[in-house]
């Protein structure tokens, strides 16, 4: 059971190293559509919503990666 347990917390890390990939991508994407075209295009609307999109995720799966380590540290006990 331990063993499982820091097996999914480990898949859960690379979840969470792919979303904050996907974050600076979007920002870094966003700002330099914005500095070229201007801030009133779609493409840096979407950009921009897709970034709080993606800081939710980021907190689901800290969230996630919170629970597992508490249930690891309970069966360590």
């Amino acid at each position: 059971m331990k063993e499982a347990l820091k097996e999914e917390i480990g898949v859960w890390k690379e979840n969470l190293k792919a979303v904050i990939y996907l974050f600076v991508l979007d920002i870094s994407g966003t700002i330099a559509r914005a500095v070229k075209v201007g801030i009133v295009d779609p493409w840096v609307v979407a950009g921009a919503l897709l970034s709080y999109f993606l800081l939710g995720v980021y907190i689901l799966v800290w969230r996630q990666i919170n629970k597992l380590l508490n249930q690891l540290r309970e069966i360590e006990k």
